[in-house]
């Protein structure tokens, strides 16, 4: 917990119980956060990320929590023309949901069809997508003849410890492979508020990919829609070296323009849309998924807590703290399904 000392010093005590100062922002007294431009010292003028509460600053400053800075974009403009024809180099993050499908669509038809080489379409596959997900993505890959990247994590016991491996519908996880590697090395469950599968299964593995091609900085399209402002602003409010854009957003599009488009389309992701979302679609059962829709899903599917019941059971914890375990879950959605008042919905990167 951060407080301060006698000296008004912000300080930290970690777990350990190791005690150093916190780098503080000269324009707030408070300790820097995610976001800010650091000010003074070695790291002047970079983009604080987080704090390091597991070694020092440095060798020659040990008083103070090491730091973790973020490389950001500097030679791309973001002053970006509201359109499908996105500028590059750039990333379209492709979910396996309907609404990246849709935005990856309309990108194509504003390139005629036909990409320029410097403006890939990735898929990150965690292992616990549903089959219908991986299907649909292989769908679109054929019916649209776009090449589509699928990207998983592999990691290694030497250096690089974290890679990114290019796969094929043929070859892709599923069974949770990639997600099980990251919790065995990591030797804890992701949380609500420490969302290590969004991180390293997702974005960072795009992330990888796009730099061990050659990419320094690009613009990311993610599939966020009109109708979910508050998404927009917390991703384009990010410092990264990519900047991230949503031309669903820019151009007005709603969640009833992506089912109606997929409505008329000779193709389509098969899993249900219930009350106008697609609740069964990236990882099966991710926690956060609110409670409502995970009883739901149970109680047509309940085999599907299988992998989830495993983990918490190994890690002798749950993947959340405020509500029961799958294992309790998957006896409550025995009873038939009714609403629930608690069924918060925690977004992450996996867009629909």
């Amino acid at each position: 917990m951060k407080s301060t000392n006698q000296n008004n010093e912000w300080i930290y005590t970690n777990p350990q119980g190791v005690v150093r100062k916190l780098l503080v922002n000269p324009k707030t007294n408070e300790p820097y956060k995610a976001n800010d431009i650091i000010q003074e010292g070695k790291y002047e003028g970079r983009v604080f990320a987080n704090y390091r509460y597991d070694r020092p600053l440095s060798m020659y400053d040990k008083d103070y929590w090491g730091v973790k800075c973020r490389v950001v974009a500097k030679n791309l403009s973001r002053e970006i023309p509201k359109s499908y024809k996105i500028p590059s180099p750039a990333v379209i993050s492709f979910s396996g949901g309907r609404t990246s499908a849709y935005m990856l669509k309309q990108i194509l038809l504003a390139y005629d069809n036909k990409l320029p080489e410097d403006i890939l379409v990735c898929f990150a596959n965690t292992g616990k997508e549903m089959p219908e997900t991986l299907d649909f993505v292989h769908e679109v890959e054929k019916m649209w003849d776009v090449d589509i990247h699928w990207l998983e994590l592999e990691i290694s016991d030497t250096p690089p410890i974290w890679r990114t491996k290019r796969v094929t519908y043929e070859t892709a996880s599923r069974k949770g492979e990639p997600f099980d590697e990251l919790i065995i090395r990591k030797q804890m469950l992701p949380t609500v508020v420490r969302r290590l599968c969004t991180v390293e299964l997702k974005i960072n593995r795009i992330n990888q990919h796009a730099m061990s091609l050659g990419f320094k900085e690009w613009y990311s399209a993610l599939g966020l829609r009109y109708d979910e402002p508050k998404r927009v602003r917390d991703s384009t409010a990010q410092l990264y070296r990519h900047i991230n854009i949503c031309p669903l957003y820019d151009a007005k599009v709603t969640n009833e323009d992506v089912l109606d488009f997929w409505e008329k389309s000779n193709f389509d992701l098969n899993l249900p849309i219930v009350d106008g979302k697609t609740v069964a679609g990236n990882c099966d059962l991710c926690f956060l998924k609110g409670m409502g829709t995970t009883l739901k899903l149970l109680h047509e599917r309940p085999d599907l807590a299988d992998w989830w019941i495993e983990k918490e059971v190994i890690m002798e914890r749950t993947f959340r703290i405020n509500r029961p375990g799958y294992i309790e879950l998957v006896d409550l959605a025995k009873e038939p399904p009714k609403e629930y008042i608690e069924d918060d919905q925690f977004t992450c990167f996996c867009h629909d």
